[in-house]
Formats: structure tokens, sequence, C-alpha cells
């Protein structure tokens, strides 16, 4: 019988994961970064590191999409980025990504139970702003049938109070996270436990 001293590690990635000790200076540093703030190094942090100098590029894209930055001025808010990588990662059937954003956006929203109901249907709901329901709507379409977005989409997200720099920017973030969604389907990347903990609050 298998006991648990001799069960095999579980693998986190179909491709090899770059050892602690084998990582550039600049990419442990920023490990450390990350396990001080969040008290661990999420799984696709450690498999998508396997790219070396192409990780770095992509962190120095991706964040500031996901975050936003004070080097480029909008009006998406963190709680619409969060829903638009939610919708998306659902959207691809990327289980690591939607375990990580659900859990991002119900810290976001301070509500995890509503995270879970936008993973399960935008759609269907009620406390979505009329923003957010295009951005989700957008995310949809150009995830799934890109060459279904037109002008009229285009006036519907401007009439809700989107700049034309803040629809290029909520495009990118929807692109970016196909991206990753798809990187992280073919690495296979195991969903991190802590994911799966349950929220402080328990009414969330």
């Amino acid at each position: 019988m298998t006991t648990l001293e001799t069960q095999p590690e579980t693998r986190i990635s179909r491709l090899k994961v770059p050892a602690r000790e084998d990582l550039s200076p600049t990419i442990a540093q920023f490990f450390e970064r990350t396990e001080e703030a969040e008290g661990y190094v999420p799984n696709w942090l450690k498999a998508f590191a396997l790219g070396g100098p192409g990780f770095t590029r992509l962190n120095a894209y991706l964040f500031p999409l996901l975050l936003g930055s004070p080097d480029s001025p909008s009006t998406l808010s963190l709680r619409e980025r969060d829903i638009v990588a939610t919708v998306v990662s659902v959207a691809n059937r990327c289980s690591y990504c939607h375990a990580l954003h659900v859990d991002g956006l119900g810290k976001v929203l301070g509500d995890h139970r509503l995270a879970h109901r936008v993973a399960l249907d935008h759609r269907e709901v009620a406390e979505l702003t009329d923003r957010e329901r295009l951005l989700s709507d957008l995310a949809i379409t150009l995830t799934h049938t890109p060459g279904e977005v037109s002008d009229a989409r285009i006036e519907e997200l401007r009439a809700v109070g989107l700049s034309d720099e803040d629809i290029y920017e909520a495009v990118q973030i929807i692109s970016i996270i196909n991206a990753t969604n798809r990187i992280s389907i073919a690495l296979g990347v195991l969903p991190d436990a802590e994911l799966f903990a349950a929220p402080t609050d328990p009414a969330q």
C-alpha cells in the first residue's frame, strides 16, 4: 500500500519547473516579494518562470493591465479589470485561471459568493453595473468570436462612459488573459490549494 511518505510530489506543470536556485536574481527577488505579500508563490508564476527573460517581459505587460498603472490614466477600476479577467478565464475553461481570478475578484468585491456568481453567468448578476455587463459581453465576444466585435458594440461602450483609450485597454486586458489562459491550459498548471481556502468572513 502507498503511504503518504512514499507518494510522489504533485506535479504543477507538464513542463519542468525551475528550482529556486536556478532562477535569475530578478525573478528570485520577484518571487520573494510575492511570497511576502501573498504568503506563497502561486503555481502559475513557478510554471511560467521557465521562460526566464520571457517571463519578465510577459509580467511587465500583464500586471499593469490587471492592476492599472499611473503611466496609463484610465477610468477602468480594479473591480472591472478583475471581472473581465474572471469572465475570460471561465469562457476559456482554464481551471487554474478560473480559480485564481474568482479568488482575486472575491477579495476585490469583498464578497466571494458574488465572485462565484459572476463566474457562473455574469448576465444573471443584477449587482453588475451597465459598464461591467457590457465589458463582460465584450470579453465573451472577443474571446469566442472576435470577428463579431462591431461598431455598434463600441458605441455601446462609449455610451456608458468608456473613452476610446479605456476601450483599447479593455481589449488588451481581454487579449492578454486569453493568452495566459492558453499557456496555463497547455502547461496543465495545477490550481493552488490556497485558492480554495475559506474566506475570513463566513458570510462570503
